[in-house]
């Protein structure tokens, strides 16, 4: 009989949504599902340290690192900007929608006709942010906690809206509640937005073998231009700093733009940075130094 590969992912009602689907896609390899319930950030006392990198993922790279599990399933926003050592990112899932959502007891409602002095939900600098520059006049209440926690709170009439992201939305079967999928030049989505990964040891070929066919090439030409740009600017999860990677197809070819905001916190004042290349690495690179330039001249960053 085969040895299961043992998959480790957070025990919160949306890592579980998005990691049991890839079970049955593993198949004809076996497969266990391990929650891991003390996952950093996922705590009450955890909350301040979402202001450090990697918060969501320490404990389950431990796991990984002693041969516990042999797979840790990620949301890229929320993993390490750095490998960790003995670790690898092995493979990529198909990149869903990246875009922030606005989510309303009433249906129809969008951001630009929200009434002077409604209240949204969040507790995220990026959005935050975005928020004060596009409705300043729109008090923002934050919010943070399971997606199932904040539309509880709306339904108790505590708020006229909440910004979720589209995917964990649509992961949660709750397409139906989406008013309005939110542009990105309204809101820039996270780097890193919308992407599982799946961690392996840097030394265990067979399991990254085994996983290969959940790998989608186009989403990692994606997330590792992201990575970079975070990597070089200093990002994490809750950082003044945004931004993506898309990818257009023409002719056989295909070229990508790299897209990076940094800003400050009450969204007074943003640095937007955007170029197009055929080679994702390059451009990302590129738009770190004109994106460093600009903060040092205007003095936008808080990173």
């Amino acid at each position: 009989m085969k040895q299961p590969l043992r998959i480790g992912a957070r025990a919160s009602l949306m890592s579980m949504v998005q990691t049991a689907p890839i079970l049955p896609r593993l198949a004809p390899t076996p497969a266990l599902l391990q929650p891991f319930y003390g996952a950093g950030g996922d705590r009450e006392k955890d909350r301040a340290a979402l202001e450090e990198d990697g918060v969501f993922s320490g404990e389950i790279e431990t796991a990984l690192l002693s041969g516990e599990i042999d797979v840790a399933v990620h949301c890229l926003k929320d993993a390490p900007t750095n490998d960790t050592s003995g670790l690898v990112m092995a493979a990529y899932l198909q990149r869903d929608d990246i875009r922030d959502c606005l989510v309303t007891k009433e249906s129809g409602a969008t951001l630009a006709i929200l009434p002077e002095g409604a209240t949204i939900g969040t507790d995220s600098v990026r959005r935050t942010a975005a928020l004060r520059g596009y409705r300043p006049d729109i008090n923002i209440v934050p919010l943070r906690g399971p997606v199932g926690d904040r539309l509880r709170a709306l339904g108790r009439g505590e708020l006229d809206g909440l910004i979720v992201a589209t995917c964990s939305m649509e992961r949660l079967g709750l397409r139906d509640r989406i008013a309005e999928r939110i542009s990105p030049e309204i809101i820039c989505p996270p780097l890193g937005a919308a992407i599982i990964a799946l961690q392996t040891r840097e030394d265990d070929v067979e399991t990254r073998k085994k996983i290969s066919k959940l790998h989608h090439a186009g989403t990692e030409i994606e997330a590792e231009a992201e990575r970079l740009v975070l990597r070089r600017m200093g990002g994490f999860c809750n950082a003044p700093l945004a931004g993506y990677c898309t990818t257009r197809h023409d002719d056989q070819a295909a070229t990508y733009t790299v897209r990076a905001r940094g800003f400050t916190d009450d969204g007074s004042m943003a640095v937007d940075i955007r170029l197009t290349g055929g080679d994702a690495t390059r451009v990302a690179t590129e738009v770190c130094q004109r994106l460093t330039r600009a903060e040092r001249l205007f003095g936008t960053s808080s990173r």
